[in-house]
């Protein structure tokens, strides 16, 4: 006999916890969180917690600007600390083509209701940024005010407050189908078992494809594994978290407990769940990070890991019901913003769920978007090549 739930979420990671969360405190409903290992066992254990609001297009940059005073807000939300924290956010810019594309970029971001972003020149990046110093030399850079929070303290203050709230998750448990009975879901099976459910939220967000294919939903989303390595602590020696694009993606930061953390992808990483960090990796970003910051040559790194980036060809996440079966809701293909959308997205989402109504902010996140191009192909080469398709 088949167990009864009012909602069932597949993916037990901040996501789901969060939609768990906000969907209880709305109405009396019951919810099941449905996790194939632990709770924040994917992408929201294996990430930095990097907030930032500035984006490419001004859709994602309001909708990053309102996910993260939703983050600002969770300390009272939650009734615990996330260690949110505003250290400044430095965009470092190495040729003068990427300084022209974020001198166009400059006035749309000037426009939100944000710290007023501003365009460093050489002498004034490597000011900031001592650190720097030494290196490869930056053409400039785009400075804000964005912030970092600790992804484990948000996913334990998530999964606490579900459990207050009477919230059933199910860890260890794999789903390997999703019902479907004239046009509506039904329920999930799990292994021994299955849960009946007129809603069935896909928050899996790394294995959401194999998931929607499930409930009959063909989308583009796909993995690609993403590589962080952490080093000894060190005394405060930087300000601002940096990122740069060229020649490849890369970023670094200190921690509060100043330790650097910092990553540099493969543009040719292929496709695929995986989450075992790899020697070359180490090599590549020792390599970059020295090439650009030679002081931070003689950090002696402890231990490194990887997670999971669920990619969409236009860098949008999925978020809603689909057009068929009905009851079947998308929330994922965050592209490497999750852990900075996920609390908004669940809360209005939760609201969608409940009244029926598509919050504006989640326009973008049309889920029915890849209707017929679900084998669209993913740009991952080029960070801001992603963003013509915008």
């Amino acid at each position: 006999m088949a167990e009864q739930a009012d909602v069932v979420i597949v993916g037990g990671g901040v996501t789901g916890l969060a939609l768990a969360f906000e969907v209880s405190r709305l109405v009396p409903k019951r919810v099941v969180v449905v996790e194939k290992r632990y709770t924040g066992s994917g992408a929201s254990g294996r990430n930095v917690g990097r907030l930032r609001a500035m984006q490419l297009t001004p859709e994602l940059a309001h909708l990053a600007i309102a996910a993260q005073r939703k983050h600002e807000r969770l300390v009272d939300e939650l009734g615990f600390n996330t260690l949110f924290w505003r250290a400044g956010y430095a965009w470092v810019l190495y040729e003068s083509s990427e300084v022209e594309r974020m001198t166009d970029l400059l006035p749309m971001l000037q426009t939100l209701d944000m710290p007023e972003p501003r365009i460093l020149d050489e002498e004034e990046t490597l000011r900031l940024l001592p650190i720097l110093r030494g290196g490869e030399k930056p053409a400039g850079a785009l400075l804000g005010r964005d912030a970092l929070v600790h992804h484990d303290a948000v996913v334990y203050a998530y999964r606490r407050r579900c459990q207050a709230a009477g919230v059933q998750i199910l860890e260890g448990c794999t789903v390997t189908g999703v019902r479907v009975e004239n046009g509506w879901v039904s329920g999930v099976d799990l292994e021994e078992k299955w849960i009946h459910a007129p809603v069935v939220v896909n928050a899996s967000d790394g294995w959401s494809r194999e998931i929607s294919a499930m409930a009959g939903v063909e989308v583009p989303n796909t993995p690609f594994r993403r590589e962080v390595l952490v080093t000894e602590p060190a005394r405060p020696f930087m300000g601002p978290a940096v990122t740069f694009y060229r020649p490849v993606e890369g970023w670094f930061n200190q921690t509060l407990r100043g330790e650097l953390v910092a990553g540099v992808t493969s543009p040719s990483e292929p496709e695929g769940i995986r989450q075992e960090s790899s020697a070359a990796f180490l090599d590549r970003t020792a390599h970059a990070l020295v090439q650009k910051a030679p002081r931070l040559g003689h950090l002696r790194v402890i231990r490194q890991w990887a997670g999971v980036y669920d990619m969409t060809p236009d860098r949008k996440p999925l978020v809603g019901p689909v057009h068929h079966p009905k009851g079947f809701i998308q929330a994922n293909g965050y592209s490497g913003r999750g852990f900075l959308l996920a609390p908004l997205v669940a809360e209005l989402l939760a609201d969608w769920i409940v009244t029926g109504r598509r919050p504006e902010l989640l326009a973008l996140c049309e889920p029915n978007r890849f209707e017929g191009r679900a084998k669209e192909p993913i740009q991952i080469g080029d960070y801001y090549e992603g963003y013509t398709r915008q």
